[in-house]
């Protein structure tokens, strides 16, 4: 969803987000260009893009299980270094959140930059992202930083009913209390549980629209994983 201030300013969406199924399982990729950058939108989309080439590719060589999430970070990298326009790829800086969920419910989870990942996992709630260490607006971010050191990697597993993954950009996750999260998740995917795909889709879209924090303004974007029922 288009924020606020950008819909009255006539600006684009700087949030990107890709969500395909492969082989029984699903790859999410989200992404949100840092606001300070010229292009910044086409950086986020570019890594979303990039993030579902390099799952997909290595997906179809049965090689995703096998290849070290900082091997996976660097492709991802460099595949949005080679698909990035830009000279000065600062200029189209964005981070990235990435989850690759295989038929088995099998996660890997990949984050570079500000957002929010939280987890369902066999009943447990637990958020992913650590704490914020930088100052101010400063966020890490494809095309800034380069060191495997700024990323968070991490495997886990969807098993029971209801087990889910949720990756968000800021203009969520700022306004969600920590405490709050939990409950946040559980009454997410009670309503996306009860939908189809198309359904969850628009009932989600409306929500964001509807954002309930007073005068946020900021892009906002999530994306789901979840393990239904059988």
């Amino acid at each position: 969803m288009t924020g606020p201030e950008h819909r009255r300013n006539h600006q684009p969406n700087q949030d990107a987000l890709s969500l395909r199924g492969w082989s029984g399982g699903w790859v999410a990729a989200v992404a949100d260009g840092l606001g300070s950058r010229p292009f910044s939108g086409e950086g986020s989309r570019a890594a979303v893009q990039a993030a579902q080439h390099v799952i997909r590719v290595l997906a179809e060589r049965r090689e995703l299980r096998s290849t070290a999430a900082r091997d996976i970070a660097i492709a991802v990298y460099r595949q949005w270094l080679s698909t990035t326009r830009f000279t000065d790829k600062s200029n189209a800086a964005t981070t990235l959140l990435l989850a690759a969920c295989n038929s088995d419910g099998n996660v890997r989870l990949w984050q570079l930059g500000d957002g929010l990942i939280v987890c369902r996992s066999q009943g447990t709630f637990r958020v992913i992202t650590p704490e914020r260490s930088a100052f101010g607006n400063e966020t890490r971010a494809l095309g800034i930083d380069r060191a495997w050191s700024y990323w968070t990697s991490t495997e886990l597993a969807l098993r029971d009913e209801n087990d889910a993954i949720v990756l968000m950009t800021d203009g969520v996750a700022d306004d969600l209390n920590v405490e709050k999260i939990p409950q946040f998740t559980e009454a997410l995917i009670r309503h996306l549980s009860t939908r189809s795909r198309r359904a969850g889709r628009s009932w989600l879209q409306r929500e964001l629209m509807n954002w309930a924090t007073p005068n946020h303004t900021d892009d906002k974007t999530i994306a789901v994983i979840y393990r239904r029922r059988g």
